[in-house]
């Protein structure tokens, strides 16, 4: 046993998180109730016997994902322990440390783990903690604690955060009861937001356990930590309050009823009693004392050194700090900081790639340094060289200099929304509601020449390439458009590779994977060759703009080509599927779950393998998160493709997926007479006519190839992914690497000395656990330089009651049972299921084969999913945050992608096919 003046921070391993924190905020003079930590040594005591040790040795062995036999093995644990009586040395010093509190007739027995109020794992509410123990009880309470170290809860978080079993101990942290007027939850750092400059409080009367337990809603502020200025305070409902059995602090003065007690067997407890009326809607806490408050946060965050959860108490009128762990919610701050002193905004590019989540150090450091490279071949200053920065494993570009400028400000929040609409409201909601941040200082004289010099090697990079652009435009306007077998496209997928694949040696192919590609040629080559692209997003629009009141239209121009990529890989799988109707026995080896190892003796499993491969010639480099290096593509595992093949054998027909393109094709032609129809009114209209006729073949001339030159940057992609996996193979081979796959933890510098036989000190396995928490955490669209997300409001008008809300990209209405699917190589669809995705760029297009509608985390009117959805007719929403938490699979819902928005229809789960409400005349949707 030890008093808690005794330890500090450093005595994690004797007193448990809280233990040590507590210890050392009592050392550092703030206010903790003085008490004693019943240490780590008397759990090790506890867990001696031969049977208990190897109970947790099993435990360990155990799967993470079995839950239900983790909870077997934890109930044994908890049993055994609790059966162990505690030494007669331990029995004394906690009675003799318990008499030393002289006027103290109930306790507080909280559990401390060594696992537990870290950085990286806070363990809240794993644990046991038990309040107005009677001093008789306290010692069987303090072994029901270390017996909690295996509760069902905390085992299975153990076990998803790769904590040992074995490794994890427990200390028990025991305080006299304080008699609370009022209790609550301080966070140092805004959780809503993660702004770190901002304290947020949760306060109600009388014990905090009230809140805990949700048994009110909590009065809420927020204080501003630099200005001491509360800047809000909702006072809550709060019908119920928790005291000590006996006591009325809460209620004095009041006609409080007693609605439950918790006794012990001494008298001790806690009850529960109504608050009189007046109270329920009172504040609880002053101006005055929620800046006292903040600033004791202040002062432990800075001791600690994080953002703290801190509990606290009122008593007496003065404030104690019951708790503090660290906030291991809060998504990290951006990496590096500003060079000045001012605040910058920063969005996400996975966001705007529709691929938000985290990637490993390599694969990070390779799109930082293209972004470098690239913008310093357009001779920008060393303030713009490189606008990225990191922040929870994900890649953020800092878009400062554009909000500081009026003109430019609205175009790129305007011009963004088209994109994604969370990051456009985000940036416009940060710069409304801080406008000061955001004023521009002006040109000086002494930066203008620099300016002039940009400016100048801009125009030399761009100017070449001005009248082969002017070119095709007028060439695609007279129906003279680039075709899809043209060998351009191909030099464009060289163009982005550059050296990669040229490099003589292993080490070479890694470097020239981090080297200036020629922008000059590829502005020159490239643009020229993807600018009828550009014509087709203008007359895309100018047609949304002319027909306000036809939106299925001129949504139905755009669909139903077969050399759309997108297409052509989902017709090529459909054709996969036909193949093995050809052969019966590899459709039912299929349906089987056979690999393609296992067709290879299966009769006509050549025939099936051979025209698998020329499929994989054409799409294997593609797969999903595509940005993210690291991740295999489809010809490295073709799992997802297979599925796919397998779902189409199960739900159509030889030919289905042909004949659906062909309606599509039949319905847009259908569509772009009505359209042209609707011109034809008045004295021009046969003028008026022949033009929107020549505009829209232009514009379905051009705009199939919207994913083509994505078709051929994937190829890029995948040459980088080979040199670096190829450079991970070399140093594993040399022993520098345990495993190849090692290299992508490692960074671009540390891949440099490993090559050139430098000492390269890297704690793979600590990167790879970094990775995984970076995985966990949602990233917001927007963040701040002060850790902020950024979230702003867009107005959908009157939604459904409970509905959720996104950006809808192809209109419709469906409704159906949802799939959840968050790896689309370890789930397929069924037909007619609602497609519920984290995000959705190109490995995700098989999938949609047999969807009847998407709803997707992140995404815009441009993203990858929405133009599949559009192409292919079914109802979307995007931009739904936390869809895939929020939905769960089998639950009906209703899909609207006309307003986005998604209904969730009921609590269970459906089994029902999904029924078709509405839909627009495409008739197309997969929902039958």
């Amino acid at each position: 046993m030890r008093r808690l003046h005794e330890l500090g921070t450093e005595d994690v391993g004797v007193a448990g998180g809280k233990g040590a924190n507590l210890s050392a905020l009592a050392r550092a003079g703030l206010p903790v109730p003085q008490g004693f930590v019943v240490t780590t040594a008397t759990y090790r005591d506890l867990v001696e016997p031969p049977r208990i040790r190897e109970a947790i040795d099993r435990l360990d062995a155990l799967d993470a994902a079995d839950t239900d036999t983790l909870a077997a093995a934890a109930a044994e644990l908890r049993s055994l322990i609790q059966s162990r009586e505690l030494g007669a040395s331990v029995e004394t010093a906690v009675a003799d440390a318990m008499a030393s509190f002289e006027s103290a007739d109930s306790f507080a027995v909280r559990s401390s783990a060594t696992a537990e109020d870290l950085p990286s794992a806070s363990f809240a509410g794993q644990h046991e903690t038990f309040l107005g123990v009677a001093s008789a009880d306290v010692l069987d309470r303090v072994r029901d604690c270390m017996a909690s170290l295996f509760t069902d809860r905390a085992v299975t978080y153990r076990a998803r955060n790769g904590v040992s079993h074995a490794d994890a101990e427990m200390a028990v942290v025991v305080q006299p009861m304080v008699d609370a007027a009022a209790a609550g939850v301080l966070f140092t750092a805004d959780p809503a937001t993660g702004n770190r400059h901002v304290s947020a409080v949760d306060a109600s009367f009388g014990l905090g356990e009230s809140i805990v337990a949700g048994d009110v809603t909590p009065d809420h502020a927020l204080v501003d930590a630099r200005t001491d200025e509360v800047l809000e305070y909702t006072v809550g409902t709060k019908t119920i309050a928790v005291e000590l059995h006996g006591d009325s602090t809460a209620g004095e003065g009041t006609s409080g009823i007693e609605t439950e007690e918790t006794p012990t067997d001494e008298g001790g407890g806690i009850r529960r009693v109504e608050l009189p009326s007046d109270q329920r809607e009172s504040r609880v806490l002053t101006d005055d004392q929620l800046r006292t408050l903040a600033g004791l946060g202040e002062r432990v965050e800075t001791l600690l050194g994080a953002p703290q959860d801190v509990e606290w108490a009122l008593a007496d009128g003065h404030f104690v700090l019951l708790q503090s762990r660290p906030i291991t919610s809060l998504f990290p701050r951006p990496s590096p900081p500003p060079a000045d002193d001012r605040l910058h905004v920063y969005v996400s590019m996975g966001h705007m790639q529709a691929m938000p989540e985290a990637m490993p150090p390599l694969a990070r450091d390779v799109w930082r340094t293209y972004t470098g490279n690239a913008l310093s071949a357009l001779g920008f200053d060393d303030s713009l060289r490189n606008p990225t920065i990191e922040a929870g494993g994900r890649i953020f570009v800092d878009v400062t200099p554009f909000l500081r400028h009026p003109w430019l400000r609205s175009r790129l929040i305007e011009r963004i929304a088209a994109i994604n609409e969370p990051i456009s409201a985000g940036l416009a909601a940060i710069v409304s509601r801080r406008p000061e941040e955001f004023t521009s200082r002006g040109v000086t004289v002494g930066a203008l020449p620099g300016h002039v010099a940009t400016a100048g090697r801009v125009a030399r990079l761009l100017g070449p390439a001005v009248p082969r652009i002017a070119r095709n435009l007028l060439g695609a306007l007279a129906g003279r458009g680039p075709t899809p077998d043209d060998e351009s496209w191909a030099r464009m997928g060289d163009l982005f590779a550059g050296q990669v694949t040229d490099a003589p040696t292993p080490e070479a192919r890694a470097r020239a994977v981090f080297e200036t590609i020629d922008f000059g040629r590829f502005f020159r080559e490239a643009y020229p060759r993807i600018s009828p692209l550009f014509l087709a997003f203008a007359l895309g629009g100018w047609l949304a703009r002319a027909y306000p009141d036809q939106p299925e239209d001129v949504n139905a121009i755009g669909r139903g080509f077969e050399r759309d990529v997108v297409t052509r890989i989902n017709l090529g799988l459909g054709d996969l599927a036909d193949v093995a109707r050809d052969h019966p026995r590899v459709a039912a080896a299929l349906r089987d779950g056979a690999s393609l190892g296992d067709l290879e003796d299966v009769d006509g499993g050549e025939a099936f393998r051979d025209a698998f491969e020329g499929f994989l010639a054409e799409f294997g480099h593609r797969g999903t998160g595509e940005i993210d290096l690291s991740r295999p593509r489809w010809r490295e595992d073709p799992s997802v493709l297979l599925a796919v093949v397998r779902a189409n054998l199960a739900d159509e027909a030889a030919g289905d997926h042909r004949e659906r393109i062909r309606r599509l094709a039949e319905e847009a032609e259908a569509a772009a007479a009505r359209l042209e129809a609707h011109a034809d009114h008045g004295l021009l209209g046969p003028l008026r006519r022949r033009y929107v006729r020549r505009l829209i073949r232009t514009y379905r001339d051009t705009v199939y190839l919207r994913e083509y030159p994505k078709q051929e940057a994937a190829r890029a992609f995948t040459a980088w992914r080979t040199a670096l996996l190829d450079a991970g193979e070399l140093l594993a081979a040399d022993g520098r690497l345990d495993r190849p796959d090692d290299v992508w933890y490692l960074h671009r510098d540390e891949l440099f000395d490993a090559l050139d036989d430098e000492r390269v000190d890297v704690d793979i396995a600590a990167r790879r656990r970094e990775h995984a928490r970076n995985a966990d955490l949602d990233a917001p669209p927007v963040l701040t330089s002060e850790g902020e997300a950024v979230r702003g409001q867009v107005d959908r008008g009157m939604v459904p009651e409970g509905a959720l809300v996104g950006t809808g990209v192809s209109s419709g209405v469906v409704e159906g049972v949802a799939r959840v699917v968050r790896d689309p190589a370890a789930a397929t669809v069924e037909r007619g299921e609602i497609l519920v995705a984290p995000s959705t760029d190109p490995g995700w297009t098989p999938l949609f084969l047999n969807a009847a509608g998407l709803v997707s985390e992140v995404g815009g009117s441009v993203s990858h999913g929405a133009l599949v959805a559009r192409e292919y007719g079914l109802p979307a929403v995007v931009s739904v945050p936390d869809a895939t938490k929020r939905i769960r699979t089998g639950q009906r819902i209703r899909l609207d992608g006309t307003r986005g928005t998604v209904e969730l229809l009921d609590g269970r789960p459906a089994t029902a096919d999904a029924e078709h409400v509405e839909h627009p005349e495409t008739g197309s949707g997969g929902v039958e």
